[in-house]
């Protein structure tokens, strides 16, 4: 008897281990990937039609915009400010996005990827001058966008930076 009561309580605790939640995070579903996906179109289509409010309702509360050599952009209103300067010019730049990679679990998700910011047609030249081409913008993006309360997503954070070469360094003051 005594030696039967290990082996069950032991079998017992097995029993127990094995009845215990996964702590292995869950892949993205198709659901999941399909939403993220329409972030995204959703995101270019605001832009390009210059729907600030649109962009906005894309991310979370306290969603961050990290733009390249600027403060960083925490919250709607800060991304709002942002947003307006940005389009709210009749010459704004088309925005085409390309993703390059969606990785993920059941609540967050990381999205990287290039952009491409293509100004709009000058203007007819001049009689007999050759129209200036406009020179696209290209750059890369980092998203992290999070599963909401009630089960849609939302960008928590945009990292985006150019890929136009880094201005040089201003060159050294001689001493006296």
């Amino acid at each position: 008897m005594r030696r039967i009561f290990p082996l069950c309580a032991g079998a017992a605790l097995l029993l127990l281990a094995a009845c215990q939640p996964s702590t292995k995070p869950q892949p993205l579903t198709g659901a999941d990937s399909t939403a993220i996906t329409k972030i995204r179109t959703d995101y270019a289509a605001a832009w390009n039609k210059g729907n600030v409010d649109g962009i906005v309702a894309l991310f979370a509360d306290g969603g961050l915009v990290q733009l390249a050599d600027t403060v960083p952009l925490r919250g709607a209103n800060a991304i709002r400010t942002y947003l307006n300067s940005a389009l709210g010019t009749p010459t704004r730049a088309t925005l085409a996005i390309t993703p390059s990679s969606l990785d993920g679990r059941q609540d967050l998700a990381v999205e990287v990827g290039t952009y491409t910011l293509t100004p709009p047609a000058p203007a007819a030249p001049a009689k007999g001058a050759a129209p200036a081409a406009p020179a696209a913008l290209t750059g890369k993006y980092l998203t992290v966008m999070m599963k909401q309360a009630d089960g849609g997503w939302k960008i928590t954070t945009n990292a985006v930076s150019l890929d136009a070469p880094m201005a040089p360094p201003a060159p050294a003051k001689k001493g006296r």
